[in-house]
């Protein structure tokens, strides 16, 4: 369902962060049934709200030390649609430390 055309438009396979942030630069309210990774309604998951603030936690912490880049520039990814959605060949990127 996170690739289907008639949820998510043409540009479905398309990396664009700015599909989930509003003019203000707040994250959008979508419904969580349009993406039911962790379902919705009465059978929410409960670790729902523990996972997103788990994983952004993390991802502040890598960013803050350190300075990720490709190893090599991609034109056009090809993404494999399984269980979990990966990169034809992954993705090679440098990592620095970042200097306090």
């Amino acid at each position: 369902m996170g690739r289907m055309e008639d949820i998510w438009g043409k540009d479905r396979l398309e990396f664009k962060p700015d599909r989930w942030i509003d003019e203000n630069g707040a994250l959008k309210s979508v419904s969580a049934y349009k993406f039911p990774v962790f379902q919705a309604g009465p059978r929410i998951c409960l670790g729902k709200e523990m996972a997103f603030t788990q994983m952004k936690h993390v991802l502040a912490s890598v960013l803050r030390r350190f300075e990720i880049k490709p190893a090599v520039k991609v034109e056009k990814p090809i993404f494999v649609p399984l269980l979990t959605a990966h990169m034809v060949g992954g993705l090679n990127v440098r990592i620095h430390h970042r200097n306090s």
